[in-house]
Parts: C-alpha cells; structure tokens; sequence
C-alpha cells in the first residue's frame, strides 16, 4: 500500500487531511490502523485490574477515533462501552460510570494528577503505521476522581 501510494502519487504528503507530521500510510488508513492492537493493549491493563477496579472501569478516549476503536474491538475481550468528550460522543455522557477508574490512552501522569487521586502507567501503544500522534503513546490507569465526572463532564465537551 505505501509502494502503490506513493507511486501514484497519492502518499502521505500529498492526501494529508491535517497539517501534522504523517505517517509512512496515507492519514485515512493511518488513522484507523493499529485499532485492534491498540484495543487489545487496552484490554490486556483492564483485565489485570483487580475485580472491584475492573467493575467501576471504563476507557475514556481524548478523540472519538480512540474510543469508536474500543466500541468496534472491545466486547469480544470483555470491555465495556468507551466514553469520549470528543465530538458526539460527549452527548452520550459518562454512561453511568463514576469516574473512579478510567483507562485512558495518551497524556502525561502530570496532566491527571490535577484531577485524580493516583495515576498509574501501566502499558503503550505501538504501531509504526498509525499517526505519530497515535502511536507510540502510554496507557495510564487513574483512580479516584476528586469531582464526580458527571460534574465535570461539561469540561469535556471537545468539538472539532
């Protein structure tokens, strides 16, 4: 696909729908590629949660493409719905989750640390053909929202 691509000149470069650094694939395959990898990292850290951790945990994606991944690839590995304040998903809302414990993919541990109680790094991304932006990024898990999120779930809302 990258050969054919770039020999019709329909690389990267040329098909970029952002004015970001590009991936060896053209952005519309590379924002979807690594999906299933990435969801299945993201189940592997919600499967070595401890059981009463795994029944209040969700994963919260910055970008609908995050969490779209895990509602698409999850179920079959045991993950609930994602939630997203990223375009329509912040319209769904928290879906009936507290926020005590949030899988999240991307960020820092110093970012969350103003809005949790503990941040644990437990994994990465890697993809060599998904967006850099995508990939290779961490996987925290964070515990103990200090505001309910649905108090905070306005601050969310993302729309672009």
């Amino acid at each position: 696909m990258i050969r054919y691509a770039n020999a019709l000149g329909l690389g990267p470069e040329a098909t970029a729908g952002e004015t970001v650094k590009q991936a060896r694939l053209p952005q519309v395959y590379a924002d979807m590629h690594g999906w299933k990898e990435m969801v299945a990292k993201i189940a592997a850290v919600y499967r070595a949660l401890p059981p009463q951790d795994r029944a209040r945990a969700v994963f919260m994606g910055w970008n609908y493409g995050e969490a779209a991944a895990v509602d698409l690839y999850g179920a079959p590995l045991g993950l609930p719905p994602a939630i997203s304040g990223h375009n329509n998903y912040w319209i769904w809302g928290p879906r009936e989750h507290d926020g005590s414990v949030l899988i999240v993919v991307g960020g820092t541990a110093e970012r969350y640390k103003g809005w949790v109680r503990s941040v644990e790094l437990a994994g990465h991304t890697d993809n060599p053909y998904a967006m850099p932006y995508e990939s290779p990024q961490p996987i925290f898990v964070l515990r103990g929202m200090k505001k309910p999120l649905d108090q905070v779930w306005p601050k969310f809302k993302n729309y672009r």
